[in-house]
């Protein structure tokens, strides 16, 4: 089953190297203080963090919201997250390995966010739909620009046009939007005539 030949962070090994130079490379695409902005992030939230990688995400998100929940199907990234939560302490991040477009019980949150990591899926719409199994929670993302020479060829990368439609066959709007130079944020909540 290689409908992620083009994926590579979750195909092969990855060691604390290859995420160090990832980590480093993330930094200077995404800026983690506009970021926090654009979520503003409540103290009650659980946020589920979908290809969560290392967890760097996740551990900077810990220390805004009572709950993180980080995914991942690479045993490589899990594993090293673990790792850190120990070092550091980090008592409310739970790290799961699971590979979502197989598994039919997911952990449900108020926010799921992706970083560069929805357009990887082929299950996106169905995955949409686990995450909202009798919730309604606000969906974060964080993409590339088509144009930009950052991060995989255009034809996988995915359009603000193209996740709007995506969501809106959910019965999601988004309601906030940030560009930056190579990615865009979108947020995305229930429309309140689908309640």
């Amino acid at each position: 089953m290689d409908h992620d030949h083009h994926n590579g962070h979750h195909e092969h090994h990855w060691d604390e190297e290859s995420y160090g130079h990832m980590a480093r490379r993330r930094v200077e695409i995404i800026d983690v203080k506009s970021l926090l902005d654009f979520m503003e992030i409540k103290k009650n939230e659980t946020i589920i963090d979908v290809g969560s990688g290392d967890g760097f995400y996740s551990i900077l998100f810990s220390e805004h919201c009572n709950n993180v929940v980080s995914l991942d199907k690479s045993a490589d990234g899990i594993e090293l997250e673990r790792k850190k939560l120990t070092e550091k302490g980090i008592k409310n991040v739970t790290a799961l390995k699971l590979d979502l477009c197989q598994s039919s019980d997911v952990p449900l949150g108020d926010r799921i966010f992706f970083s560069t990591s929805f357009h990887d899926f082929p299950c996106k719409e169905e995955l949409i739909s686990k995450f909202c199994d009798g919730v309604s929670p606000k969906f974060t993302l964080v993409e590339f620009h088509k144009n930009s020479e950052v991060g995989p060829p255009a034809e996988i990368k995915i359009s603000p046009d193209e996740l709007d439609h995506i969501f809106h066959e959910k019965g999601y709007e988004r309601t906030r939007f940030l560009s930056h130079d190579h990615i865009y944020m979108a947020t995305y909540e229930r429309k309140k005539s689908s309640m």
